[in-house]
Order: C-alpha cells, then sequence, then structure tokens
C-alpha cells in the first residue's frame, strides 16, 4: 500500500507525456526542414510509422514535405501516403476542406508534366473545396493550396490572380507555428514578391523580398533554398529597376555558396547564374554574361520544374539576345528560336509568357531591316498585354518603343514620337527614370522629335540622356573593376549626336554651354574615376587600404610578367580578371568624395590669359558620325561649329599625319597639311593663329600637332602658334604644380641577347629585331647633357641611370623624390609587326599595327600594351609595361617625359581618350605627359631634349612655352645647317595635361 500513490503518480505522468513524447518525434522530423535534410526526416518519420499513435500525423507531415520538394521524394514513398490521406479524409467528409490539398498535388504533378488542361482542372477543384469544402484544414495545408494556385496561375500569365493568391497565404500565416509554416510563409512571400514584379510593382516586389530574406534569415541556415529563391526575385526586380551593381554583389556570393556543393540544386543554380550574367550584361561584360547564361541555361534544361515553368525557355530566350548582340548568330537564331517554340507550345501563343521573345524576335528583325516582320512581332506583344492585362501596361512599352522605331525608320516621325512619349511614360511609371535602358529610348524620342521639326525638344530630350549617363557612369564605374567599368560606360547610350547637331545649329548660347557641359563631363569620365579611386587608396594609411593596394599591385605585377613572359591568351585573360577584381576592391570601405567634375563656365574661367580653347567632338548618334568643335576665345562667348564629316575630316588629318611620320615628299605633305589646315584649324575661325591654344582631341586628332601646320614657306608654330594638349577639359581644374625639384634619368639600357630573343618573341619572332633594339648613343648623351644642364641650373637631387643600372627597380627607388622623370629609350609594342625602320637610328620598334586605333571594347584597348624598354634584372627582359607604371606613385611628379618612339599613340575608346604609357602615368598620379607622336630619331631627339631643359630650367618657362621653345629651336638649327625641315625631326613630342 505505500507504493500506490507513487504507482498513481507514475500513471499519470506517463498519460500527460505521451502527446509531448508524440509532438516531439514530429518536432524532431520538422526541424530538418530549414535544412532541407529530407533523407533524415524520410528515416526518422519511416521508424515513426511504426508507432500507431504517431502515424496517421506522420503520414499527413511525410506528405507535405513531399509536397515542399517532390525531387527528394520518390514516387513509391508518395503514393501511398497520398492513397492513405485520401481515403481517410473522404470518408470523413466526401467534400473535405482538406481533400483540396491532394486535389493541388496532382495539380501539381499535371503542372511538371506539361498537362495544362488536367493542371488548371486541379487548380480550380482545389480552390472549390478550400472555399466551399467542409470541416477543418490545417494553415499549412490551406497556405498550400494558396500558394501553389497561385503559383499556377502566375505562371500561366495572370499575374494579379498569382500574387493575390500568394497574399492571402501570406497573411494566413503571418504568426507560424512550426517550420513547416514558417517556411510555407517564405514561399508565399517568394511568389507574392514576384507576381509584383510582373505586375511591375518593383518598390512593392524588393520590399517584399527583403522582407522575406530577413525571415529566412531567422531560419539560421544561410544556404537554404527558401533564401535563394527570395534572393533571387529580389534581384530580377533590382534589375528592374537598373540596379545591377546590387544584383551583382547579392549573386556573386549565391553563386560561390552554389558551387561549393557537391550537387547543387539545378533549379538553384540557373536562376543564380542567370541573374548574375544579367547584371554582368548590363554592367559591361558581356562575353562573361554569355558564359554563365549558357551555364544557366544548360542547368535549366535538367530540372523538370525549371523547363515546365517556362524559366528554361526565358534563359534561352537571354542567352539568345545577348548572342545576338556579340555577333553570335548562329547561336543566337537557335536560342531564340528554341525560346519562342517552347513557350508558345507550353503556355499558348496569346500568353504574357511569349511576349520577352516576342519583343527579341522583333528587335533582331528591327535590326536586320525586317520591318514588316518587326512590326508584326510589336503589335502581336501588344494585343497579348491589352487582352491580358490592359493596353496600358508597362509590360507593352518596350513594343510600344519597338513599334516607334519601326515609324521613324519609315519617315513617320510625329507618329514614332507619339509612341515612345507614351512608352517612356509607361516604363518610367514602373523603374523610375534613370534605368540605363532608357537612355536609348529617351535619344529615340530626340530624333523623332528632331525629325518632326522640334528642334528645342529634341535638344532638352538629348540633354537629358548625357546628364543622365553621366550620373549613371559617376555612381555605377567606382564599384567596378576597370575593365568593366569602361565597358559599362561604352555600353550606355549615347545622345550626343543629336545634342551636338542642335546646339550647333541654333547658335544658342545656352544650349551650348549646356552641351559642353555634359560632353566635357563625360569625357574620360571612367578613366578620371578610376584615377580617383586609385589615389584615394594611395592617400590612406590604414591597414585595410594599405593590404588592397598590396593585393592590386601583385595583380598587376603578375599580369605584366605574364604579358612580359609570352603568356596564352586564356592565361592573360585569368589573370586580368584578377587584377579588375582587385581594382574593384580598391573602393572597398573607402568613402570616395564626389566625382571630379567643374562645370565649363568655371574651368573656363581657370584659363590663362589670351589663351584660347578648342574641345573636339565626335557625335556618335544613328545617322554618320560629324566632327564638332567648341571653340573658347578671350573676350568671346562659346562657340560650337559643326567641322563635318567625321571620316573624311579623319581620312584628311591620317594623310598628313602618315606623311609626317617620315622624312621626305615634302610636296605631298604641304598639300596634306594645307588641306588639314583648311578643314580642321582655318575652320575654327580663330580671332588669333599666333597666340596660345589648347586643344582637346577627339577621334583621329590626338595624333595631329597643329604647330606643324603649313604657313607660307613656314610652320605654324613660326607665326607663334603656342599647342598644348588637354586629356579631358577637366585638366584645367588641377591645382598648382608640385614643388618637388627632383630629376631622375632612365634610358640607354644595356640589353643582353636573351632579352633580345624574349622582347623578339613577344612580336612572332621579329629577324629585324636585334638591329632595331641597337644602342642608342643619342640617348646616352641626352641623358649625361640633362643631368649636367639641371645642377648647373641649381638642381641638387639628379639621379641618372643608364646601362644596366636603368632598371624598373630603380625607377621605383627613385620615384619618389622626382618632380620629373625622363625615359631615354625604346619603345616597344606587344603584339604588333615587325617593322623594319629606315634610315637614321629610331627610339621604338613600329610600336602601331594600324594609325586608326579605334577600339571596339574596353578589353582590346587594355590589351594593347606598349612598354618601355629597360635594362633587364632578374629573369626578366627589363620590359616596363602600362601594368606596371599604374601602380608606381606619382603624385608629386610635374612631368613625366617619355623620350622614345610613338609614346603618346595607343588605343582609342570612344569617349574615354586614348590608351597606353600615356594613360598609365596619369593614372599613377603624374601631371603632364610629354610623349612623341611617331617614331622618333635619337639624334634630333636628343637636340630637342635639351632646348626643352634648358628652357624649363634655366628659364623657368611652363610647359607650354618650353615645347614651343624646343621646337622652334631645333627647326632654326636644322635651317641653319641647312637640313631638312621636315616635322618629322622637330615635330614629334607633345605634352598633354597641366599647362604650367
Amino acid at each position: 500500500m505505500p507504493r500506490r500513490p507513487f504507482r498513481w503518480f507514475v500513471l499519470l505522468f506517463a498519460l500527460a507525456v505521451a502527446p509531448l513524447v508524440r509532438a516531439g518525434a514530429l518536432a524532431d522530423i520538422e526541424a530538418l526542414i530549414p535544412a532541407e535534410n529530407w533523407a533524415d526526416a524520410k528515416t526518422r518519420g519511416a521508424a515513426a510509422l511504426a508507432d500507431p499513435r504517431e502515424h496517421d500525423a506522420v503520414v499527413a507531415l511525410l506528405f507535405n514535405l513531399a509536397l515542399e520538394s517532390p525531387a527528394d521524394f520518390s514516387e513509391a514513398e508518395w503514393t501511398p501516403w497520398a492513397e492513405e490521406l485520401q481515403r481517410r479524409r473522404s470518408a470523413e467528409n466526401p467534400r473535405a476542406r482538406s481533400l483540396a490539398t491532394l486535389s493541388m498535388w496532382r495539380a501539381q504533378r499535371a503542372f511538371q508534366a506539361r498537362e495544362r488542361d488536367a493542371a488548371v482542372a486541379a487548380v480550380d477543384e482545389a480552390l472549390a473545396l478550400l472555399r466551399d469544402g467542409q470541416g477543418r484544414i490545417s494553415p499549412a495545408e490551406q497556405a498550400y493550396v494558396l500558394i501553389l494556385a497561385g503559383q499556377i496561375r502566375g505562371l500561366f500569365g495572370d499575374y494579379a490572380e498569382g500574387a493575390t493568391l500568394a497574399a492571402e497565404a501570406e497573411t494566413l500565416l503571418r504568426k507560424p507555428h512550426g517550420m513547416l509554416e514558417r517556411v510555407r510563409r517564405l514561399r508565399a512571400m517568394y511568389f507574392h514578391s514576384l507576381f509584383e514584379d510582373r505586375l511591375g510593382h518593383y518598390d512593392t516586389a524588393i520590399a517584399l523580398a527583403r522582407q522575406g530574406i530577413a525571415e529566412a534569415d531567422g531560419l539560421g541556415v544561410p544556404t537554404s533554398s527558401f533564401r535563394r529563391r527570395l534572393v533571387s526575385v529580389l534581384s530580377e526586380s533590382l534589375i528592374s529597376r537598373g540596379e545591377f551593381t546590387a544584383v551583382r554583389d547579392l549573386m556573386r556570393p549565391e553563386l560561390e555558396r552554389l558551387r561549393a556543393q557537391a550537387q547543387p540544386s539545378p533549379r538553384e543554380l540557373a536562376m543564380t547564374l542567370g541573374h548574375l550574367a544579367e547584371a554582368e550584361r548590363q554592367l559591361g561584360d558581356r562575353e562573361l554574361a554569355l558564359n554563365l547564361y549558357r551555364e544557366a541555361a544548360q542547368a535549366a534544361s535538367t530540372d523538370p520544374a525549371l523547363v515546365a515553368s517556362g524559366s528554361y525557355a526565358a534563359l534561352l530566350g537571354n542567352f539568345g539576345a545577348l548572342a545576338y548582340e556579340l555577333k553570335r548568330y548562329e547561336e543566337a537564331d537557335t536560342a531564340l528560336g528554341q525560346n519562342l517554340s517552347l513557350l508558345e507550345n507550353q503556355f499558348g501563343g496569346d500568353s504574357l509568357r511569349v511576349v520577352p521573345p516576342l519583343l527579341t524576335v522583333g528587335e533582331v528583325a528591327y535590326e536586320r531591316n525586317l520591318l514588316d516582320e518587326a512590326e508584326q512581332r510589336f503589335r502581336r506583344v501588344l494585343a497579348i498585354v491589352a487582352t491580358q492585362l490592359h493596353p496600358n501596361h508597362v509590360e507593352g512599352a518596350p513594343a510600344l518603343r519597338g513599334l516607334a522605331r519601326v515609324l521613324l525608320r519609315r519617315g513617320d516621325a510625329a507618329g514614332a514620337a507619339a509612341l515612345l512619349r507614351g512608352a517612356l511614360s509607361q516604363q518610367e511609371a514602373a523603374t523610375g527614370t534613370e534605368h540605363p535602358q532608357l537612355l536609348g529610348w529617351r535619344c529615340d524620342l530626340a530624333e523623332a522629335l528632331a525629325q518632326s521639326g522640334d528642334a528645342a525638344g529634341a535638344f532638352d530630350n538629348a540633354l537629358l540622356v548625357e546628364q543622365r549617363r553621366n550620373r549613371l557612369v559617376a555612381a555605377v564605374a567606382p564599384v567596378l573593376g576597370e575593365t568593366q567599368a569602361l565597358e559599362f560606360k561604352n555600353s550606355l547610350a549615347r545622345c550626343s549626336e543629336r545634342l551636338l547637331a542642335v546646339a550647333a545649329a541654333r547658335g544658342d548660347a545656352a544650349q551650348i554651354a549646356a552641351a559642353w557641359d555634359e560632353i566635357a563631363a563625360a569625357r574620360g569620365l571612367a578613366t578620371r574615376l578610376t584615377a580617383q579611386r586609385i589615389a584615394a587608396v594611395r592617400s590612406r594609411l590604414d591597414a585595410a587600404a594599405q593590404a588592397h593596394w598590396e593585393r592590386w599591385s601583385k595583380a598587376a605585377a603578375a599580369y605584366a610578367d605574364a604579358l612580359r613572359g609570352g603568356a596564352d591568351g586564356a592565361a592573360l585573360a585569368e589573370l586580368r580578371r584578377e587584377l579588375d577584381d582587385a581594382v574593384e576592391a580598391l573602393g572597398d570601405g573607402a568613402s570616395l568624395p564626389s566625382p571630379p567634375r567643374k562645370p565649363m563656365a568655371e574651368l573656363l574661367a581657370r584659363l590663362p590669359a589670351q589663351t584660347g580653347l578648342v574641345a573636339f567632338a565626335a557625335g556618335a548618334g544613328a545617322t554618320a558620325p560629324q566632327l564638332y568643335a567648341f571653340v573658347a576665345e578671350p573676350g568671346q562667348a562659346p562657340r560650337l561649329l559643326a567641322l563635318g564629316d567625321l571620316a573624311a575630316l579623319d581620312a584628311r588629318g591620317e594623310r598628313w599625319y602618315r606623311l609626317m611620320r617620315e622624312p621626305g615628299r615634302d610636296a605631298e605633305l604641304h598639300e596634306a597639311g594645307q588641306a588639314v589646315r583648311r578643314h580642321l584649324f582655318d575652320a575654327l575661325s580663330l580671332a588669333r593663329s599666333d597666340g596660345r591654344l589648347f586643344v582637346v582631341a577627339d577621334a583621329g586628332l590626338h595624333r595631329l600637332n597643329f604647330a606643324a601646320l603649313p604657313d607660307g614657306d613656314g610652320f605654324l608654330i613660326e607665326r607663334g602658334l603656342r599647342l598644348h594638349l588637354l586629356e579631358t577639359e577637366q585638366d584645367l581644374a588641377a591645382a598648382a604644380a608640385p614643388s618637388r625639384d627632383g630629376l631622375l634619368l632612365l634610358g640607354a639600357p644595356t640589353l643582353a641577347r636573351s632579352d633580345v630573343a624574349a622582347l623578339g618573341q613577344l612580336r612572332g619572332g621579329c629577324p629585324e629585331l636585334g638591329n632595331a633594339l641597337q644602342p642608342l648613343p643619342g640617348a646616352a648623351r641626352e641623358i649625361d647633357t640633362l643631368a649636367e644642364l639641371s645642377r648647373t641650373a641649381g638642381r641638387d637631387q639628379v639621379v641618372a641611370h643608364k646601362g644596366s643600372a636603368a632598371t624598373a627597380s630603380a625607377l621605383r627607388r627613385d620615384a619618389a623624390r622626382a618632380g620629373i622623370i625622363h625615359f631615354a629609350t625604346h619603345a616597344f609594342e606587344i603584339g604588333a609587326h615587325c617593322a623594319a625602320q629606315a634610315g637614321s637610328v629610331r627610339r621604338g620598334v613600329g610600336l602601331r599595327r594600324d594609325y586608326a586605333d579605334g577600339a571596339p571594347d574596353a578589353r582590346t584597348a587594355l590589351s594593347r600594351e606598349a612598354g618601355l624598354v629597360l635594362s633587364g634584372e632578374r629573369g626578366s627582359n627589363g620590359l616596363l609595361l602600362g601594368a606596371d607604371v599604374s601602380t608606381l606613385t606619382l603624385d608629386g611628379v610635374g612631368w613625366v617625359v617619355l623620350s622614345a618612339c610613338d609614346t603618346g599613340l595607343g588605343a582609342r575608346l570612344g569617349d574615354e581618350g586614348v590608351f597606353g604609357l600615356r594613360r598609365a602615368f596619369r593614372l599613377a598620379g603624374a601631371r603632364t605627359v610629354l610623349m612623341s607622336l611617331w617614331p622618333v630619331d635619337d639624334a634630333a631627339t636628343s637636340a630637342w631634349m635639351e632646348a626643352l631643359y634648358r628652357a624649363r630650367l634655366q628659364q623657368s618657362q611652363d610647359t607650354v612655352d618650353a615645347v614651343a621653345t624646343a621646337d622652334l629651336a631645333v627647326l632654326k638649327a636644322r635651317r641653319e645647317r641647312g637640313e631638312s625641315l621636315h616635322p618629322f625631326y622637330w615635330a614629334g613630342f607633345v605634352a598633354a595635361g597641366d599647362w604650367r
């Protein structure tokens, strides 16, 4: 008897805790959901099924887990669970609300099997049971029915119904209990956000996705697919808003996590790759984007759900559109054909799902001038949107724009303008005004207005394009690598042709001032932003900045070493990407100042007294490009002149330039020079041609030295023209020159036979290279003369390195104390054709493969690496490349003098100017670069340099006068000796940058 109370206590305790034990088993299984550990869930569930007290609840839970991820459960597993639930729930009530889950499961299977009618019927049945059935249904299953109904309705094009059903499920689970309800709420938020995006409600979609991501983070599983799906839809909405850097920053770590998995989900991999591809595409790295899209489509093709949902087809469409942009026509046609066919067969020809491919094939038809076909595609899109959504829905805006372009090409400018206004109104209401893709739309409107006679409207819209373009570059370029920043800018639509044409025709002072502001702001903007980022890190002393600098310096050295070593293209491309990544990281953790932009009124106020400014600008538009010139002279309002067809003017300039490169043929040279003077100099109608003139070049004009233009029996320089080049108008904003007076001279290198052989291999093997790289006696004398001249002028800090001492290590060691750095050596371009030098000894090896030097893209511009030949050391052949130069710290260097051949030339990229050594030294911080325009003569160069330094150091002349003094000194000496006055001997050097 004394034990009886204890027994009763044990029995009561056992009865009380039994439900908790069962609940604990279910909770243990549910706890595996966030990590998607379905294998363990099935194992534990199978064990729990054996307990009759737990069996019913476990069957329901396992079936719900199969609903969450059907691919992880076999048909043999889920079929008995579904059949048991069907029997039990039907037995309780043939119209039980809980049967809605099983109906929706059948809809899900039919949808995945592409059985559209069966899927639609099952969805209708499930919703009817949910709304009108009897009895109870758990919140998790009720949410599942709503979510999947919304998913299928939305994927069949009814985005509004999809969003409504998903929102209902989201609200139902506002306070979820247990993991199953939590992940169902996340699924609801995903589809709610997705369909809000499809409806054009991007701000709502972004807010929903971010809220869902925050809730997903609360699960404590960063790699969960629930979170990745929300990140995915957030990326889609950000893409729609044009926030591509945010998308890239989201997708890169997602892709890294997926690649780290042994068997990543094809679905997650495909969607992550696709979103990253679109971001990279819009940010300018189209080759990378194409590879990402190709991989995304391949991954999507292996996932039945993605094929069924149309996502695979959409990826094919994006891939095809980009392939077409890159002129991969065979790949493009195949992918675009598959894309449209798949979506039409799966969703029907009148579904919203076929709108994107119809737009793409319409654009392709337009580009091929198949206007009837393009019009047919665009009108079909508008009909679908009007029927499925409403006539003014944003989904139809791209088709309106496409149709407007067709009308414009057919000559209906007024009709085109009306359509474009409607398209812009719809699109800007959804995406905001700053979306990059809208630049081209608004320039189309400017063109339509111009053709319809509305010059003021055309100017206003063209100006708006240039303003927004500059803002986009200033906002985005600083967080990109060097190549991608340049490509991003280069890929953005411009409207400069229309802007310049209207302003030049009307002659309105306000319009000219506004146009010059934006043209000047755009010029070299990506390069200036890169230089600003590099300078900001150079000036910081904190550990983070130093780590970034070290990483970048090592990446640049590795890239330069690979170039010097003749690495193959694949290796160079990978090292270039690592270098770009290191440049991108330079801005991490740093607050960069505002972009270096001053309004033209302020810049013109900084012109020195009695100095004119001519800024050439090539208009890039749909019509044949023209050359324009902004002209500012003392006491006069700025003017804008239309000089004529760019190609014709470039041809005249190139003919004169070719004749300048080689002495002789004086009569032809004079004739060619007269043509250039007439069309490019006299056409400026300058008040004076005998004063100071600053020039900002564009197109091929960077090769021309106007001081050498003929003037009677002499040259314009003898009349008094004093020429100076500015890389951009912003050079006028430079602060006072540095006070350092040290002089560092390097050159006349000693080249081992092995070094010459190694350099020869970089030129594809040049038999004449040994002779071309012969010692430069003039350069050796030049270094000695300039060193003595500098000391005589009172400069004590003179360091000279000749022969084997003229190394890159010496440059790095001694540059920090120099105000002037002078190179007297050979110049060399990797990969250029062999070119024997005739006549006198030249300081170069025929750098140019061509003269036009226009680059189609940033990679080409950056790959045209040229260098200065120094003495080899530690296994290096001594070639100092631009990649080496850009990592130097030259902030206190006023002059860099490149006394070698062709050092002022390089590839050109749009309005970013000339690449090559001149750009590299500016990135390193040098204020002014003195450089050559052709393969200069060794002896004549020595004489020119001596005169330059006498003017600078002994007479304290500024850069403009010092260069002119050197030109005149050599010209005078040659005339007195009765030698050729050909400009080859005296006009080969120009200065660019700070004029002081």
